[in-house]
């Protein structure tokens, strides 16, 4: 027992020595590119999972060569392997199994599917805080004025907030770089909208009592519940980023 305890660590010593030889063959392979330390590393894993992901042996190079290609391009900008691909299995994934890209299709999907999240995360925001603060209050009922507290002004405010902060969103994080602008006029467009906002708030506000009815506090309250679980029910579904989750799609 006692001599074959030693045979298998030699075993498992000579089989790590071949692997290191291995990889240090490989990684030779691509440091001619002018990567650095961590970008050899990643098309070397990259390179593994290729491999074990079943790619075409053929198609592979051609990969490769992109990947360093965008790599190095990277380098000069201060972006990293994990910023511009995720991890290697996962941009293997992707070069096995690519999806056509449409800028402007995608563009337009997000802002049908941004505007429906933030609408209805701001009706349940509203909703909740009214009936909230009208079980808290009770003498707020007394106003004679409805204003911002009516359904109907609630119901403006959260569709029309849900259209525009999700333009200003796309304008924030542009789904195709390329088309980003400049940063002050993104900032410009921001602000712009927050005004606008702020102004549709106010002008909700004088609508008259007959067509913006306030409803009961418990019942502002489960229109909150059931927006919000709609909402998380429509997130998870068409997996969307708004206003209360930072978007995390990832460019190339």
């Amino acid at each position: 027992m006692s001599e074959e305890q030693p045979r298998n660590a030699q075993a498992g010593q000579r089989q790590k020595q071949r692997e290191k030889e291995q990889r240090q063959e490989k990684g030779s392979a691509f440091s001619n590119y002018g990567l650095t330390r961590k970008n050899e590393e990643f098309v070397y894993q990259l390179n593994k999972q290729l491999n074990r992901q079943g790619v075409a042996k053929d198609k592979q190079p051609a990969m490769i060569k992109e990947t360093i290609d965008k790599l190095l391009a990277g380098q000069k900008k201060g972006q990293t392997a994990k910023s511009l691909f995720g991890t290697p299995t996962e941009y293997a994934k992707e070069l096995k199994n690519p999806q056509p890209a449409d800028p402007q299709a995608t563009t337009q999907r997000s802002m049908k599917l941004l505007s429906v999240d933030n609408s209805l995360i701001f009706f349940s925001i509203f909703t909740f805080m009214y009936g909230i603060m009208f079980l808290l209050s009770p003498e707020i009922l007394k106003t004679k004025q409805y204003g911002s507290s009516g359904i109907t002004a609630i119901v403006l405010v959260a569709v029309i907030g849900g259209v525009l902060f999700s333009y200003i969103m796309l304008q924030l994080q542009p789904v195709n770089k390329k088309q980003a602008r400049p940063m002050a006029v993104r900032i410009l467009i921001l602000v712009i909208g927050l005004v606008v906002w702020l102004g549709i708030y106010m002008m909700a506000s004088w609508l008259p009592n007959v067509i913006n009815p306030r409803l009961n506090a418990w019942v502002y309250i489960i229109f909150g519940l059931i927006a919000f679980g709609g909402d998380m029910y429509f997130r998870n579904k068409y997996h969307v980023s708004g206003v209360y989750g930072g978007g995390n799609r990832r460019r190339r």
